[in-house]
């Protein structure tokens, strides 16, 4: 059976010193999708609409990777606060270009850490730009439990309502837009940890945590990208 092509949307890390800037990823994700059937395919940040628009016409889903940067606040009608990280106009572009473009064309759409940010922003939705609560959500050794709501893909996806996964974010979401709904909460202080459209014909779903990591040993984490792959098949 031929694999589907996932785009997997690259980091940015500039590189002053040589007047340029490196478009790179860590390996779990591409793993990740090889593992679930997928043929993972990396996605530059081209910051053109005209790429996004044609690339995804070769695309059969869509996979937004974390970033080491953060969604720029003026996307959401905010003002930077200090504890607020670097943004990357590039970045941004292109994810919620292609958050735009999934939804235009009804392909499937998985968005981790960053990527459940940015399809939060794409949507209207607002975020919280730096957490200060209990659990220490920027420690990525540290892992949790979440609270998954009934009927959601994600209880459906994991045949249970609670499940353990990982952390490593300083920012989560605040205001989730009407095209959302949240389906899942960190057991331990309420910070949102997943969502998913409000359309029920399609894949759109955005976790906090990171299963490119720890689907291997996580159910739920590894079932994610087997879905995502499914859906895929079907685009």
């Amino acid at each position: 059976m031929k694999r589907p092509l996932i785009g997997i949307t690259c980091r940015l890390e500039p590189k002053p010193q040589y007047n340029t800037a490196w478009h790179y990823l860590q390996r779990e994700y591409s793993e990740a999708v090889w593992n679930a059937g997928g043929l993972p395919v990396l996605v530059p940040l081209i910051a053109e609409e005209a790429y996004t628009r044609e690339l995804m016409t070769h695309l059969d889903g869509v996979l937004l990777s974390g970033s080491s940067s953060d969604v720029d606040p003026a996307r959401y009608g905010e003002s930077k606060q200090v504890e607020c990280g670097p943004t990357h106009a590039e970045r941004d572009a292109v994810d919620l270009s292609m958050i735009h473009l999934a939804l235009e064309t009804h392909k499937p759409l998985l968005g981790i850490c960053f990527g459940v940010q940015a399809m939060n922003v794409a949507l209207g939705g607002t975020l919280i730009q730096h957490l200060t609560v209990p659990l220490k959500h920027d420690d990525r050794e540290i892992r949790h439990n979440v609270d998954v709501e009934a009927g959601s893909v994600l209880e459906k996806l994991g045949g249970g309502r609670k499940f353990l996964v990982n952390t490593s974010h300083h920012q989560a979401l605040d205001r989730v837009p009407a095209g959302l709904r949240v389906t899942a909460r960190s057991s331990t202080d309420g910070v949102i940890e997943a969502v998913e459209t409000t359309d029920a014909g399609r894949f759109l779903v955005g976790v906090q945590w990171h299963p490119e990591r720890i689907y291997k040993e996580e159910h739920l984490s590894r079932a994610l990208f087997e879905e995502l792959v499914r859906q895929a098949r079907r685009s």
